[in-house]
């Protein structure tokens, strides 16, 4: 029996040793259609990038990226398709190839192409988007959204205070803000930015300048409608001013106060969010995790994001503080 293993191991040993030490890496390659829409109901254009994987096993891919024909299919048929609660398609948009500008790194900047359509979505409606290779081959990449409603500001009620007061009237002194901004179904994460919008003049030209100060930002794993309370530190919004102007204004400036608030509410559905988090930076100790798409017979992602703007004053009380505190930056009323 011991002799038998000793043969048993030596041919084991030796057919190990007599095979070739070289290991193909990459499997043979399929190629596959990559896809990136984000629909949006506040949008008079919706995009869609639209390009396909490449490999070769003698050439690096960053050398291959800066050829436009290995990203880009020659020609395609692409539309975006709108049903009904019946599941009827009741329109039909056709995308138009475009040239958009982009700015350099590893692919090319020798061409940038997207599709388009002016189509208007609407919210709470289902869409599909088609994508057809006209190169001979049967293949049809497909994905679908539901458009999501986004955020709405609760809380300043716009239509019965419709003001941000970041000043006590009687004290003087800054308080916080308090915001609610209540979800819609399928909102994956949202978040709310202030931006504070004043006229600068430089003798007779002006021009709107903006400073961005942002509010809040979460993730809503419900999916449902909730309520998100939010407590905003006054204090924030005069640091951000103090930051972004100046003393000292050469040639003088005049900074015209007018009610220039804007609250930004900006919202992702769950696929959206999904897609996102499994594709983003890996920061903990798993360094494998699964693949996610929603795209058939493709990879990447289709879903929805909801963008709105909602305009709201300045009490009086805090216009009059920033003109009393920050005059030496030029600002003054309207």
């Amino acid at each position: 029996m011991n002799l038998i293993k000793v043969a048993a191991s030596i041919v084991l040993i030796s057919t190990l040793f007599s095979c070739e030490n070289e290991v193909e890496v990459n499997a043979e390659f399929e190629e596959n259609t990559f896809i990136l829409g984000l629909i949006d109901p506040g949008s008079d254009t919706q995009f869609v990038k639209v390009t396909k994987t490449f490999l070769d096993d003698e050439t690096g891919a960053i050398q291959l990226g800066q050829d436009p024909n290995n990203l880009y299919y020659d020609s395609l048929d692409i539309s975006l398709n709108e049903f009904n609660k019946d599941n009827e398609v009741v329109q039909q948009f056709k995308m138009t190839k475009i040239l958009r500008p982009k700015v350099s790194g590893l692919f090319t900047t020798e061409r940038n192409e997207a599709y388009y359509s002016d189509a208007i979505v609407k919210e709470n409606t289902r869409y599909t988007l088609t994508v057809d290779k006209l190169n001979g081959t049967a293949t049809t990449t497909t994905g679908e959204a539901v458009v999501t409603s986004g955020v709405t500001l609760a809380e300043p009620d716009i239509r019965r205070r419709g003001k941000i007061s970041l000043i006590d009237p009687r004290s003087k002194i800054i308080i916080d803000e308090r915001f609610e901004f209540l979800t819609s179904e399928n909102v994956g994460e949202f978040s709310a930015t202030m931006v504070f919008n004043y006229l600068e003049i430089v003798n007779v030209d002006s021009v709107v300048k903006s400073i961005r100060i942002p509010l809040t930002s979460n993730l809503n794993p419900t999916l449902g409608v909730v309520n998100f309370p939010f407590i905003f530190e006054g204090q924030k919004f005069f640091t951000a001013l103090e930051a972004n102007i100046p003393i000292g204004l050469n040639p003088p400036k005049r900074l015209v106060l007018d009610d220039g608030i804007d609250i930004i509410l900006e919202a992702a559905d769950a696929d959206y969010t999904l897609y996102r988090d499994v594709n983003g930076p890996i920061d903990g100790l798993a360094q494998v995790r699964p693949d996610y798409t929603n795209i058939t017979n493709g990879i990447g992602l289709f879903a929805s994001r909801n963008i709105t703007t909602v305009k709201i004053s300045l009490s009086g009380d805090t216009k009059g503080y920033i003109i009393d505190t920050y005059g030496d930056r030029g600002f003054e009323f309207e």
